[in-house]
């Protein structure tokens, strides 16, 4: 390095005790350079944020994200970044879409954390199933939530979601699963898809609700349940239980639309449509066959009676 650097902004996905941190404090004009772990100082910051607030003439990032990385160094900022292919480097990486768009940034002072706090019917959900996934599955969420957050350049540009959830029974049980799309206020697109998940439930009985109660809990823990939510259902049968567990809570039937009574509670002025042929209609029927036919990683198995028992169980736990 030709200048030194006075501090090192270590973004969220970097831990202090990675092979990453280790390879930079050994770079020349390193060795005492402040280190300052986001996940520490500002956790939940948007990488808008980050670029606008903290980034400057005496500092460099140091990054797994590729395309922050690139936006970092087409800023005229210093950069590294480590990945299996190149190890540590701070040039930039061929191949990976970085286009600037700009993002609005907020007005406000750089902020000890980021992170909001979840509704108490969300973090109710979410404490209750964390037993439900494995560190794999939390991490894929965390990177989700991240990304989606880098998208719209911060939680208060999201407008709104929706979800698109289709069910289908086959030989090896129900398999099912949603697609989801994420609405900006202002200054860039639709990000669609945000998300998909699928699941298989071997064991389902004949209820509906399944493939949207899946939908939801993801949803809530992507921490978009506070935003206006239109679901469209290819089942008309699925489509109307929602309607009605929508508008009488207590007319849930069963172990499974008494979950979607909880969660749809838990979300922000949901409106259940039939998804009617067209572009999403098209994808998730091709995803649902594709599932059907093949062995993949993709279905995650799961009894979602099983889940509907420990949301009851928190839900006994509160009254």
């Amino acid at each position: 390095m030709s200048r030194r650097i006075e501090r090192v902004i270590v973004d969220e996905c970097i831990g202090p005790a990675t092979t990453a941190v280790a390879e930079l404090r050994r770079q020349s004009g390193v060795a005492r350079a402040e280190f300052v772990f986001l996940a520490v100082e500002h956790p939940g910051i948007p990488d808008a944020e980050i670029l606008d607030k903290l980034l400057d003439a005496g500092s460099v990032l140091l990054t797994g994200d590729r395309v922050l990385h690139n936006l970092a160094l087409g800023r005229g900022f210093r950069s590294f970044v480590h990945t299996p292919e190149t190890g540590l480097t701070d040039r930039r990486l061929a191949g990976i879409p970085a286009r600037d768009r700009l993002l609005p940034v907020s007005g406000q002072a750089l902020q000890d954390s980021w992170l909001r706090q979840p509704d108490p019917a969300a973090r109710a959900i979410t404490g209750s199933l964390i037993g439900l996934w494995s560190e794999r599955q939390l991490k894929q969420f965390r990177t989700k939530r991240r990304r989606i957050r880098a998208h719209f350049g911060a939680a208060d540009n999201i407008a709104a979601s929706a979800l698109t959830i289709a069910h289908r029974r086959t030989p090896r049980g129900v398999i099912g699963g949603y697609q989801l799309k994420v609405d900006a206020r202002h200054g860039v697109k639709s990000l669609d898809p945000a998300s998909e998940g699928y699941f298989l439930d071997a064991a389902a009985g004949d209820t509906p609700l399944l493939a949207m109660c899946w939908a939801l809990i993801h949803l809530v823990h992507l921490q978009l349940e506070r935003y206006p939510l239109t679901i469209y259902h290819f089942d008309a049968a699925a489509l109307a239980r929602c309607n009605a567990v929508i508008a009488d809570p207590d007319c849930a039937a069963d172990a499974i639309e008494r979950m979607a009574a909880c969660l749809l509670a838990a979300v922000c002025r949901p409106k259940a449509v039939a998804c009617v042929k067209g572009r999403f209609f098209d994808r998730a029927h091709e995803k649902l066959t594709q599932l059907a036919k093949f062995a993949t990683n993709e279905l995650v198995p799961v009894d979602l009676r099983d889940v509907s028992a420990l949301l009851a169980a928190e839900v006994r736990s509160d009254d």
